[in-house]
């Protein structure tokens, strides 16, 4: 019994905390109903959906893939020629030390 009354509890809180929906289903119907009065059948919807995209050729996708590569090329190799050197091991686990020292107490 206690079984069913502690997997009944989340449910029942649930439904009660649930919102009311916004709308009626009256309404709903209403509208469909008057479709159907004005004629609308399911023998109206398009046979299939237009393609948006494009007919693109293997060539053109090639030659796409191969200019967005060359960008990347060019924008790796200057990002490389302005960064600044490394740092060497030593100086970046002394500048960590400092960073992970933790401060004074306050008195």
């Amino acid at each position: 019994m206690t079984r069913k009354i502690f997997l009944l509890g989340p449910l029942l809180l649930a439904a009660c905390a649930t919102p009311d929906l916004q709308g009626d289903i009256e309404a709903e119907q209403s509208w469909f109903e008057a479709r159907v009065e004005q004629g609308a059948s399911a023998d109206s919807a398009p046979a299939s959906i237009p393609d948006k995209l494009p007919s693109i050729s293997a060539e053109q996708l090639r030659q796409s893939a191969a200019q967005v590569l060359q960008v990347r090329d060019t924008v790796s190799a200057n990002e490389r020629a302005t960064r600044e050197p490394g740092s060497d091991t030593e100086t970046y686990a002394e500048e960590a030390r400092q960073r992970a020292e933790p401060p004074h107490p306050i008195d």
